[in-house]
C-alpha cells in the first residue's frame, strides 16, 4: 500500500470531516438538552418532536397519523 501526498491529503480532509461531524453531533445533543430543560420535559421528548416534524416534513400526515393512534389507544384505555 502506497501513501502520495493526494492520498494523504484525503486521508487529513477525511479526518478532519469526521472531527467535524463529531463536533457537530455533540452540538445537536447538547442543544437538545438545554430546549428540554427550557421546556421542562426529558430530552427524548424534544427528540421524538424532532423526529415527527423531520417525517411531517419528509412526507406529510404523520403528525396526523400519530393522532389518530394515539386517540385510538386512549379509546382502549
Amino acid at each position: 500500500m502506497h501513501f502520495d501526498s493526494s492520498t494523504k491529503k484525503r486521508l487529513e480532509t477525511i479526518l478532519n470531516q469526521k472531527e467535524e461531524l463529531k463536533d457537530a453531533q455533540t452540538a445537536l445533543k447538547d442543544g437538545i438538552k438545554a430546549l428540554a430543560e427550557e421546556m421542562g420535559v426529558k430530552s427524548t421528548v424534544v427528540t421524538r418532536i424532532l423526529s415527527l416534524v423531520e417525517k411531517e416534513r419528509a412526507k406529510g400526515g404523520v403528525i396526523a397519523d400519530e393522532q389518530e393512534i394515539v386517540s385510538a389507544a386512549g379509546e382502549v384505555v
